[in-house]
């Protein structure tokens, strides 16, 4: 016949194994998390999901704990807040010969700091280092300042930044900009074979300023912004492009302006990266609009196409806030030289174009220039004695 406290002392011994594993599950977990966390660092990686699973994982093993031990985390809580009686002091043995032998002990103890005070010594100037690096001053801003130091020294990272973080720069805006109702205009499939290799397309990519009039092939053009920003693998559901973005975030749209492509008409294109396909906005001659916009460059009007570069803001902002605008033209550069190479592994020429009135060439593309900005502009097209 069972005794009567046994189902207390087996529900005892079950809780403790319980808790016994949950301890040696969160320090597995941590580990794992602690080790994936240094590879992902190491190799810059941003979606490593043994990272985030690890981490997960450790979490709830945290969770468990807590409640394993609810019981000594309150009480412990109660004997640290709950104020008790002063006891009172003891009444020391005076020694035979009238000395006290731990008196010179006990003055030292006074004067010098226990361990809990030191470690918070410790704490509190560690902590005021950081904190003090991390208070920036606001950069001044002389008459005739660069804009740009001054915005490269106000995005610099602090510690203070992590309370900015706090702040709302916004939600996440759609990964894929379309235009509803736009006639869409299928790209040939692009194949990652053919053409230069990579070192021979570096070393030949040249600046080209002159263009033949003998038109670029769709097919040409298709593997320009295919190559340019296209993309390349599907990792997990989350597609990846040819140019490297801060956070997979994409924050760069690719607007063709079609002067001499065989069978495309005249006019302003929208890539669409997902379908690969091209988005027809604007049917028109556009020529002389944007060689005068492009501050009357004439090659600008005698090129295949001209693909205009934009970078739509709010897709970093709300997770890289002062930085995100860096990050954005770095993206630009990487999008590039990506058509640069692309263009120089056919046989055609590439020009990139940095500076153009702003206002004009953003009204033309149709965006407003505040939460899509046209960044760059590459004239594509074939060379002089190319057919």
């Amino acid at each position: 016949m069972p005794l009567r406290g046994e189902p207390r002392v087996a529900m005892h011994r079950l809780r403790h194994d319980l808790d016994f594993l949950t301890s040696a599950g969160l320090l597995v977990s941590g580990l794992a998390t602690a080790l994936t966390g240094v590879v992902a660092d190491l190799w810059d990686l941003n979606d490593f999901w043994y990272h985030t699973i690890s981490g997960y994982v450790m979490g709830a093993f945290a969770i468990a704990h807590v409640c394993f031990n609810w019981g000594r985390l309150v009480a412990y809580a109660r004997f640290r807040l709950v104020r008790r009686p002063a006891r009172p002091p003891a009444v020391p043995i005076a020694p035979s010969n009238g000395e006290d032998p731990v008196a010179p002990l006990r003055w030292a103890g006074r004067r010098s700091m226990s361990r809990r005070g030191l470690l918070g010594l410790a704490v509190g100037g560690v902590g005021g280092w950081i904190v003090g690096r991390g208070l920036r001053a606001s950069p001044p801003i002389p008459a005739g300042s660069d804009v740009g130091v001054i915005y490269h020294e106000w995005s610099k990272p602090g510690v203070i930044d992590v309370l900015g973080s706090v702040a709302n720069w916004g939600q996440q805006p759609a990964l894929y900009k379309t235009y509803p109702g736009a006639p869409t205009i299928a790209l040939p499939e692009t194949l990652p074979t053919g053409g230069l290799a990579t070192a021979e397309a570096i070393s030949s990519r040249r600046s080209t300023r002159a263009f033949s009039s003998s038109p670029m092939t769709v097919e040409e053009l298709s593997r320009v912004l295919a190559l340019g920003g296209g993309i390349s693998a599907d990792r997990w559901g989350n597609a990846r492009r040819t140019a490297p973005s801060s956070g997979a975030l994409y924050p760069i749209e690719l607007y063709p302006v079609v002067h001499n492509v065989e069978g495309l008409e005249r006019g302003l294109y929208h890539y669409a990266v997902r379908e690969h396909a091209l988005e027809q906005i604007r049917i028109e001659d556009l020529r002389e609009h944007v060689v005068e916009q492009g501050l009357m460059q004439e090659f600008l009007g005698q090129c295949g196409a001209v693909v205009f570069l934009t970078q739509i803001l709010q897709r970093m902002r709300f997770r890289y806030q002062d930085r995100s605008y860096r990050y954005g033209l770095v993206e630009v550069g990487h999008i590039g030289q990506n058509i640069y190479l692309a263009a120089a592994s056919m046989g055609l020429g590439a020009c990139a174009i940095g500076a153009f009135m702003d206002d004009e060439i953003n009204a033309m593309l149709g965006v407003d220039g505040t939460e899509e900005a046209a960044i760059y502009m590459i004239a594509v097209g074939r060379q002089p004695g190319t057919a």
